[in-house]
């Protein structure tokens, strides 16, 4: 495993978002478009778990999400941040919810 200094994860900007809509990317097996709430603002959020996860299982839910990324288009869907995860080695993916007490929009440490 390589070893970083914090100053390189301090880059990244991690908060808090809900998920207020999210939907299959069409023609795509694993894409889900999420509609992500920050309080300050709405973000579109791709993300890769659409064959181990439903749309309606993200909708309403707090997690964290990384929001200084470039934007990316994804099948032609603009992503303008990353949902963390937890991920086996098998590839199984865990979805990480944030207590509903948390603020939307409030960093994560």
């Amino acid at each position: 495993m390589e070893l970083y200094d914090v100053k390189e994860f301090w880059k990244f900007s991690l908060k808090v978002g809900l998920v207020k809509e999210a939907e299959k990317v069409p023609k795509s097996k694993k894409l889900i478009k999420l509609v992500v709430d920050f309080g300050d603002e709405e973000r579109t959020i791709v993300t890769g778990i659409g064959d181990q996860y439903k749309p309606r299982d993200l909708e309403r839910k707090k997690m964290i999400f990384v929001t200084n990324l470039k934007p990316k288009k994804l099948m032609g869907v603009e992503s303008q941040g990353m949902l963390l995860l937890a991920e086996e080695e098998n590839e199984k993916v865990y979805l990480i919810e944030v207590d509903e007490k948390a603020p939307v929009g409030v960093k994560v440490w």
